[in-house]
């Protein structure tokens, strides 16, 4: 073993329903988009379905994944189809995104009417992250044209929120407001969604009828603020994803040696070097050099020296009986300790969300489902 990704289903499930809860009566929508957050696609969505309203990809091919390996939910696809696919998006009977009223919806409305059969969309709607999405001021013309094309049904309206981690919620709540009124003329049945886990978690307002949860839902908090208030209401999320490697070599060295690339780490005592055979392709950042921890026999201890693209390396000094073959835990817990996906992104400048959404495809992946 390289190294393996461990997830438990079972805590999938649980997150999802902790958030369903918490935000009721509005529906849930679980995000499974960039390989359901470096979970695993098909496993995870499998397992969340019976646990959300729908289920939210990013692009097309994602949700034609889930299709082909029998996943019959609700898919929602947040990102654009390119025109040429849309006869494949159509046959997949998936929910589409559309954010303007002149090219693309034409486009999407010239394959409605080829295939026979109107597409079910949502409206995005850009109240200030500046991405992707109708003017808020011309939305809800653009609204009345989707509902009058008989090519589409409005299945929801949708906008995202810029800054719902922050304890200032003011620019939230002037986004939510904005949403709101430029939807104000749709029917009830229409589900307007603009909350994501922070907002959903920390600003009630913006729940509104419907929510998306990524984040969340594979337990892994999108901000210390986020955390606090869930707990509070007794609400816990668990850590679904176990990332470990092991010692492929032990290097003792004196006092003054360096390790790596670049020689930016220097042994100040006799120190035992573990070598990891996982390095940035393997998904471990270089921002980790010489800042991140792992564990090796419930010890935790340091990344030193720079990470390599395929190795990196382990002050293990401090580990008695350390040997080549040690499992060593870059995300989870063992002996009493816990590497969290937040702590390593700490570590690396980064978020928790780029941590897993980067861990390589190919890395084998198990999944359990663990009682609690």
């Amino acid at each position: 073993m390289i190294a393996q990704i461990e997830v438990d289903l079972g805590a999938l499930a649980r997150n999802a329903d902790a958030l369903a809860r918490l935000v009721a009566p509005a529906r849930l929508s679980a995000v499974v988009k960039a390989n359901a957050y470096g979970h695993g696609l098909v496993p995870v969505a499998r397992a969340l379905a019976p646990h959300a309203a729908r289920l939210c990809v990013y692009s097309l091919e994602e949700a034609v994944a889930l299709r082909d390996a029998g996943i019959d939910a609700t898919i929602h696809v947040l990102g654009p189809v390119p025109p040429n696919e849309l006869d494949v998006a159509h046959a997949a009977n998936v929910q589409l995104t559309l954010w303007d009223a002149e090219l693309y919806a034409r486009q999407v409305a010239s394959a409605a009417r080829r295939r026979r059969r109107p597409f079910s969309v949502h409206a995005k709607i850009d109240t200030g992250v500046v991405r992707l999405g109708l003017d808020v001021r011309a939305a809800p013309a653009a609204l009345q044209q989707y509902l009058a094309t008989p090519e589409f049904e409005l299945v929801g309206a949708f906008t995202h929120l810029a800054a719902a981690e922050e304890l200032d919620s003011s620019f939230t709540l002037e986004q939510t407001q904005r949403f709101v009124d430029a939807t104000r003329a749709l029917d009830a049945r229409v589900e307007r969604h603009a909350a994501a886990t922070a907002a959903a978690i920390l600003w009630p307002q913006t729940r509104l009828n419907a929510v998306r949860c990524g984040i969340g839902v594979y337990g892994i908090w999108p901000s210390d603020e986020a955390e606090t208030e869930m707990r509070a209401r007794g609400l816990v999320l668990e850590p679904a994803l176990t990332w470990r490697t092991r010692i492929v070599a032990l290097h003792e060295i004196d006092a003054g040696t360096t390790v790596g690339y670049g020689r930016t780490w220097r042994a100040e005592r006799r120190s035992t070097i573990a070598t990891l055979p996982v390095g940035y392709a393997e998904g471990l950042p270089r921002a980790a050099s010489n800042a991140a921890h792992a564990l090796v026999r419930g010890v935790r201890v340091p990344l030193v020296g720079r990470v390599c693209m395929d190795m990196a390396f382990l002050d293990v000094t401090g580990v008695p009986g350390a040997v080549p073959g040690d499992v060593v835990t870059l995300i989870g817990a063992g002996g009493g300790e816990r590497i969290t996906a937040e702590e390593l992104a700490a570590a690396c400048g980064t978020i928790g969300y780029e941590i897993v959404a980067r861990l390589p495809a190919d890395v084998p992946r198990r999944y359990d489902v663990i009682e609690p």
